[in-house]
């Protein structure tokens, strides 16, 4: 059986962990560009700016770039302040993500207040929670090590976080799959109803954010913990 904090352990999966961030930072800038023709059309006005999901969907799409790009270069420069920064980017991302999903669902939902004032009461408590844990990362300098170093990070805060973020995403979920249900028939075909009308993308959602939630509790170790969070 695997000594997940065994020294040599921790080590190999700090390599994996160096590499993946690479990786990641990869993907995302290749989505970006492969899909910058709709901000093209925004900027050549081919398609009407709606500011609450435009932005939101802006801040998501940079975000986990800037994110990305500031845990690659935490792993030669440490400093609170780009903790903090690799925390705001983190969580604005979620925050972004979670956000454009229920301005959907609320639309397929034709604005219903029966719907409309649960999803936005919940979405202001996720905002306030998330906002809060973008700085409870605490930080000094060590002598022997000749660096600054995480000295405090709230375990408990951040399981939390997770979970409130897949509760969130999980009552979304159900919200849209109910209206995406309603509007076909028994024939509609899946494939459809999964990729066409988007059901896809808050199932790949909501599964992502089981995987951190789970990690965080099982403890295995700080690296395999930073990866799948991020």
């Amino acid at each position: 059986m695997t000594e997940w904090s065994n020294p040599e352990e921790v080590q190999r999966d700090y390599a994996v962990f160096e590499r993946m961030m690479f990786v990641l930072l990869g993907v995302c800038v290749w989505e970006v560009f492969a899909t910058c023709d709709f901000e093209w059309s925004i900027l050549t006005r081919r398609r009407k700016f709606k500011w609450p999901l435009v932005t939101f969907f802006f801040l998501s799409r940079y975000c986990i770039v800037l994110a990305f790009i500031g845990l690659i270069l935490s792993l030669s420069v440490t400093t609170k302040a780009l903790y903090t920064f690799n925390s705001w980017a983190g969580n604005m991302t979620i925050l972004s993500s979670s956000t454009s999903l229920m301005l959907r669902t609320i639309a397929l939902w034709e604005r219903q207040y029966t719907v409309m004032i649960p999803l936005g009461l919940f979405c202001a408590g996720h905002w306030a929670w998330l906002y809060r844990t973008m700085f409870i990362v605490q930080a000094d300098w060590d002598d022997n090590q000749r660096a600054c170093i995480v000295v405090q990070a709230s375990p408990s805060i951040l399981n939390a976080t997770f979970f409130l973020t897949m509760v969130f995403d999980g009552v979304i979920l159900t919200f849209t799959a109910f209206a995406l249900f309603k509007k076909h028939t028994a024939r509609t075909d899946l494939w459809k109803l999964l990729f066409r009308d988007g059901l896809v993308y808050f199932l790949v959602t909501f599964s992502g954010n089981c995987i951190p939630a789970v990690l965080n509790l099982l403890n295995l170790n700080s690296e395999y913990i930073f990866l799948f969070n991020f």
